[in-house]
């Protein structure tokens, strides 16, 4: 397996493990149990939406530095532009006659770019150590402490709920839907949170195990707050 296969591998499974885990919370919240439905068949296509999205933004930064050039040459704004190419396409294959999605891209255009930053970052940080054929986690072990893997982690994460709250507003409920579609998306903002600093210390344990306690994770705390 490639250097960049082993990384957008990793990514994948992460963000499915955190999206079934946020639809088991979700579904043991009782208000909201009858309505799950129709936003679970979102939750999983939102998710795998954004995995296409990582694995293009580590494709194309792996490109960039397997060229010998540095961060500087990363083209962000053609990058967002592409993003929205896998947008359309998860519009068009959405089908859901309770639910309606017209992307507000300025709604959330900043908070992808810092995301996709982060994963630029990490790419970078990731390949400067690694030599082909050495797995993920010797790399990870060898470029981050746990505390730094968490904090990458938790960042990448935390992104991706801010976004995912923002993109709420490009999303329309009909008939009984429209009245907990405000309901849901806060509840499902709140739920995302805790788990992103529940998956991180999750991932980073498993990749650090003799690094020795635990951190506390009553829920991640970002650098900057949610909108």
């Amino acid at each position: 397996m490639s250097r960049v296969s082993a990384l957008c591998e990793a990514d994948s499974e992460m963000m499915m493990d955190f999206s079934s885990r946020c639809v088991e919370r979700l579904s043991s919240h009782a208000p909201l149990k009858l309505f799950l439905s129709p936003f679970k068949g979102l939750l999983d296509a939102n998710v795998r939406k954004e995995i296409a999205k990582d694995r293009m933004v580590m494709e194309y930064a792996s490109s960039v530095f397997e060229k010998g050039n540095n961060r500087t040459a990363v083209d962000l704004e053609g990058l967002f532009e592409s993003t929205k190419k896998i947008d359309s396409e998860f519009v068009k294959k959405f089908s859901n006659p309770f639910l309606s999605i017209r992307i507000r891209h300025d709604d959330f255009a900043d908070i992808r770019k810092q995301r996709i930053s982060a994963f630029i970052e990490m790419v970078f940080e990731l390949l400067g150590n690694w030599q082909e054929g050495t797995p993920f986690p010797h790399i990870v072990r060898q470029t981050y402490t746990k505390e730094g893997y968490r904090t990458v982690l938790s960042e990448i994460l935390h992104l991706y709920n801010v976004e995912t709250k923002l993109l709420g507003n490009s999303i329309t409920g009909r008939g009984p839907t429209a009245i907990m579609t405000g309901v849901f998306a806060d509840k499902l903002f709140s739920t995302m949170e805790i788990l992103a600093g529940e998956i991180a210390e999750d991932y980073s344990r498993r990749t650090f195990p003799n690094a020795g306690g635990l951190f506390p994770v009553p829920g991640y705390s970002p650098s900057f707050g949610p909108p």
